[in-house]
């Protein structure tokens, strides 16, 4: 019994393979949006390149799972502060209900492109296009 083989899962990863193939360029431009947003020398938000050297590694965030630099980083403490604290008087100018919709939205794209990258598929076909 241990020589049956499932059928229906080599079938399935034969088609997989021939989609990669098939859809290469559209899967690499894919592949390259995951591997971007997670690069751990960038800021999440602006892309500015961080030295590693100068990358603060004890930095308290409540958000730890993006990089961001120091500006960044400090403008979504304050976004934090005015939506998810109560904070009610901005300190500058710009933070109004547009910027707090701009991070709001930012971070349902970072969340929707962690998900994504995490999600089983992409391992599997990640996986299968480096065979």
């Amino acid at each position: 019994m241990e020589k049956v083989f499932n059928l229906t899962a080599r079938l399935e990863d034969k088609k997989r393979k021939e989609q990669i193939e098939a859809f290469r360029d559209r899967f690499d431009a894919v592949r390259r949006v995951l591997q971007c947003t997670g690069c751990q020398y960038k800021c999440a938000m602006c892309n500015r390149h961080i030295d590693p050297q100068q990358m603060p590694e004890a930095r308290p965030s409540s958000m730890s799972e993006f990089v961001l630099c120091d500006s960044c980083q400090t403008e979504f403490e304050a976004y934090q502060d005015l939506c998810q604290r109560g904070r009610t008087e901005p300190e500058v100018f710009w933070h109004t209900r547009e910027w707090i919709h701009f991070w709001t939205c930012w971070l349902d794209y970072q969340r929707s492109i962690r998900n994504f990258r995490d999600s089983f598929d992409i391992h599997r076909i990640s996986q299968q296009s480096e065979e």
